[in-house]
């Protein structure tokens, strides 16, 4: 009966009942995140400050007042507007809209990699809760066996050996559940820091992440349009295009008007009217502008280029890690969980039966446990590697 009641407690896992948490969703705690981080409000008011600048994109020049004597005989007052040809203003507003859209990309670059920081916490919270159950169930289990050990020793029933072995194997799986309280709880501080959340939290349970990906090692140029820093810099290139067309038109003749009347008193009104135009004669430097925006266009393609060279990699090496992780997770699901479920069983057969001791009891456990807490990492890697493909994709 003795060795019956430890068996029990080896088939059986003890469900732990959560405090009365309201459980936090995936999505909840990055739909949370993002509104609670300072850095997004950054970005939101970044793009404000683009559509405000919007405003003032037409920027004409301050008319001139004078108030002079022409003719020496009286004063009159004169007032002078100069204008750029039409089309600077044009494509200052188009350049400034290009803007906004910069604005725009990096407030959804910031919010992507947020995201990604926050599933990846998320997904930690969840390896750690699972870890530590797995290790509650085995340091309450394997604490009754040292116990038992400790009792049969004292009655001379088995030999110290065994009872120090059970009192070793006690005190490293504990060491490991203390370990795991400490992380878990940390990583919680974490995502709440990130959420905002204030109350104590519970995440949903971790299961194998479904994703409709493709384990493919072929990329095409478009694969990658999604991802957030390369629509970022498309559209630093739609600045820079806009800009080139903005310095060639800085370098057309501008326009004046004004009312001087450089007559008598009496001359008449539809006289008194002046217009000219500004010469742009120094065109080196109009010149010298038009190829530094002609450049920096040329800068940004090649760093387009190579980003989506270095994303191209990556992406085909998360593949590699989406395979290897998936594999990892089947062999587990189809034979190892079984296979451990065996060796469990099967040992406690043997020791109900006294055929085996303490000893091989352990360390048979020891196997079969460390079966589920290697399936518990491939379930672990294998989501880790989903979210870094969708980062990679832009499909966060």
């Amino acid at each position: 009966m003795f060795r019956y009641s430890i068996i029990v407690f080896l088939t059986a896992f003890i469900s732990l009942q959560a405090a009365a948490q309201q459980v936090l969703t995936e999505n909840e705690a990055v739909a949370k995140a993002l509104a609670n981080n300072r850095n997004i409000q950054a970005a939101s008011l970044q793009v404000k400050q683009q559509q405000q600048l919007l405003k003032s994109a037409i920027n004409l020049p301050n008319p001139d007042f004078f108030f002079e004597s022409p003719t020496g005989n009286f004063y009159t007052g004169s007032i002078t507007q100069s204008f750029e040809f039409p089309t600077v203003y044009s494509n200052q507003y188009r350049l400034q809209k290009q803007q906004i859209g910069v604005a725009q990309k990096e407030k959804q670059l910031t919010e992507a990699e947020l995201k990604y920081r926050v599933r990846i916490l998320y997904l930690e919270v969840q390896y750690a809760d699972s870890l530590t159950k797995q290790l509650y169930v085995q340091d309450t289990l394997y604490e009754k066996i040292k116990l038992s050990a400790i009792r049969q020793f004292n009655a001379g029933q088995i030999d110290y050996l065994q009872q120090t072995f059970a009192e070793t194997q006690y005190g490293e799986i504990h060491n490991q559940y203390q370990q795991s309280l400490t992380r878990a709880a940390s990583l919680k501080a974490q995502l709440q820091w990130f959420t905002g959340i204030k109350d104590s939290i519970s995440v949903e349970a971790l299961t194998v992440s479904p994703s409709k990906a493709q384990f493919s090692f072929v990329l095409d140029s478009m694969a990658l349009l999604s991802n957030p820093a390369v629509q970022l810099l498309q559209q630093q290139e739609n600045v820079a295009k806009q800009n080139i067309a903005l310095q060639k038109s800085k370098a057309l003749p501008g326009l004046a008007f004004g009312y001087f009347n450089q007559g008598e008193r009496d001359t008449k009104w539809f006289n008194r009217f002046r217009a000219g135009i500004t010469i742009p004669l120094w065109f080196g430097q109009y010149k010298g502008n038009i190829n530094a925006a002609k450049t920096e266009q040329q800068v940004i393609q090649n760093k387009q280029q190579g980003l989506q060279q270095e994303l191209s990699a990556q992406v085909i090496n998360a593949n590699s890690e989406m395979q290897t992780n998936w594999q990892s997770v089947q062999y587990y699901q189809q034979s190892g969980l079984r296979k451990a479920q065996e060796v469990i069983t099967t040992s406690q057969r043997f020791f109900v039966s006294g055929e085996i001791d303490y000893i091989s009891l352990l360390r048979n456990s020891n196997d079969a446990y460390t079966v589920y807490q290697k399936y518990l990492e491939a379930v672990r890697n294998f989501n880790l590697s989903v979210i870094n493909h969708k980062y990679l994709m832009g499909q966060l």
